[in-house]
């Protein structure tokens, strides 16, 4: 039975509030520079979805553009591989004339000798993150011009007033919920850098540097909400559901658009049975309708809620999307998809010469 559109309109508010606890207790507890960083097109995704829905326009127009490119920057390789090659070498190349310009002396930078990618790690050897991914989002075209860092205080400031404004508005109408935190903090102090433009024992393929530098950002991206976010909420926050979801099919998305590059070109030659295992598997879990209110808070009118299971978790969205499957087993077979995309990624690489250093 469905829902009165009030009703599914009010669970829309329900679960921004829901989000917003969750948000204001990383911002609150959590200081870990790299993480700060990690998590922003999170941010950004909730910020402008939050302001879509509301129809509200509380950030400074610049601040607000900036946040929407962020959020977007999500699914940054799912517009065919072409284009996720092409957006991959422009942010390689902008970094690699920054370092570039750095050197002191002009005779050893035909030699290409610099580093020019810092990547991040946590303490057990989990790759997490990466500079040129980052900076590519932020949109930072130098990374050693002046005024970055007031330009990021900025974005940062903004990015709490409106969630402080927004939280403090719904706790005059609403009971806060539960954020589902652990008592877990982010610590991530290890890094180690890279030359793209010379042979790296890191990668174990012969394959073009664009290639290389899109299994590192989808790597660093499903290891950073697997290994770093995951651990801070307990399996009933549904923002780290919905976070988990989204960044498990853009990145399945993303080897889709690979596969579908290689089954009809000849420039990359690749086994595509790790990579056809992965979309076999993720197949029944992506589907439009339940897709949408993963992305977007409106919920009302597309037949995501019903009467039967409104009490279940996530108000039993799962189990009305997935004819009655319940949210912990979808999530037990997200996790099992985002495992093995894992494993298919880390394959691409040669941890053991890896020696990481203390930030």
């Amino acid at each position: 039975m469905k829902l009165p559109l009030e009703e599914e309109r009010l669970i829309s508010l329900l679960i921004i509030q829901e989000d917003i606890e969750a948000i204001y207790s990383l911002l609150s507890s959590e200081r870990d520079p790299v993480f700060s960083l990690e998590i922003l097109p999170y941010y950004a995704l909730f910020i402008n979805e939050c302001q879509n829905y509301m129809g509200i326009n509380e950030i400074p127009n610049d601040i607000a553009v900036q946040i929407k490119d962020i959020r977007n920057y999500i699914k940054a390789y799912t517009n065919g591989y072409r284009k996720t090659s092409k957006k991959i070498k422009n942010a390689d190349t902008i970094q690699d004339e920054a370092f570039r310009r750095e050197l002191k002396f002009d005779f050893p930078k035909p030699w290409t000798m610099h580093l020019n990618m810092g990547t991040y790690w946590t303490d057990d050897g989990k790759m997490i993150g990466n500079t040129q991914h980052i900076a590519a989002y932020l949109g930072i075209d130098d990374v050693f011009a002046k005024d970055i860092g007031r330009k990021q205080r900025e974005l940062g400031y903004q990015i709490g007033v409106f969630i402080n404004s927004v939280r403090n508005g719904f706790s005059k109408a609403i009971l806060s919920p539960n954020s589902h935190r652990t008592d877990k903090a982010v610590s991530l102090t290890k890094y180690f850098d890279l030359n793209t433009n010379k042979e790296n024992v890191f990668f174990i393929d012969n394959f073009s540097k664009e290639l290389n530098l899109l299994y590192v950002h989808l790597l660093c991206n499903i290891n950073f909400v697997k290994y770093v976010l995951r651990p801070l909420f307990t399996n009933n926050s549904t923002w780290l559901f919905r976070i988990e979801y989204i960044v498990t099919y853009y990145t399945y998305l993303a080897l889709k658009d690979l596969k579908n590059h290689c089954d009809n070109n000849n420039d990359i030659v690749l086994t595509k049975s790790g990579i056809e295992d992965i979309l076999k598997l993720g197949e029944p879990l992506f589907q439009s309708k339940f897709r949408n209110c993963m992305m977007h808070y409106n919920l009302a009118g597309y037949d995501v809620l019903s009467q039967e299971h409104i009490n279940s978790p996530f108000y039993g969205i799962v189990e009305t999307c997935f004819e009655g499957k319940s949210y912990h087993s979808y999530l037990s077979e997200l996790r099992i998809l985002s495992d093995r995309i894992t494993d298919y990624l880390e394959s691409r690489f040669d941890f053991s010469k890896i020696i990481l250093q203390e930030l």
